[in-house]
């Protein structure tokens, strides 16, 4: 017996995958691209750490210290002549928007701020570089 054919014979077919990631792995890239193109810019660039699992003791700790659900993965805090500053969403190809995260771009947008989903390093890159040169 094969270990495929173990697995799907004693722990079903419903096993779960491990997990890829591939938002988290996109964002290290963003940043990682962001701090060697513009360095000077770098402490304009934040992550607020709002995800991930934690126990009950410590979301209730980050829930009172303000964390929210839905807040952009960056905020690029650098104003140009459109726009305060700008919030980015990443995304998976195939990730969709929380409800959470749907009522932060109304937000932003009530206030005159940007908010893009970028689903790829490039298409950040793009956006950040137009941001950056006022388009």
């Amino acid at each position: 017996m094969t270990f495929e054919e173990m697995k799907a014979q004693y722990c079903g077919k419903n096993i779960r995958k491990k997990p890829k990631h591939e938002e988290d792995d996109l964002q290290k890239a963003c940043v990682c691209w962001f701090d060697l193109q513009y360095p000077q810019y770098r402490l304009r660039l934040h992550h607020s750490p709002n995800g991930g699992k934690r126990n009950a003791i410590e979301a209730a700790k980050f829930k009172q210290m303000g964390v929210r659900a839905g807040f952009p993965d960056l905020l690029l805090l650098i104003p140009n002549k459109y726009y305060p500053f700008m919030g980015i969403e990443l995304k998976t190809k195939t990730g969709r928007q929380s409800d959470h995260q749907k009522a932060y771009q109304k937000e932003f947008d009530s206030i005159g701020a940007k908010y893009v989903v970028c689903r790829s390093l490039e298409e950040f890159i793009a956006v950040v570089t137009d941001y950056l040169e006022g388009k």
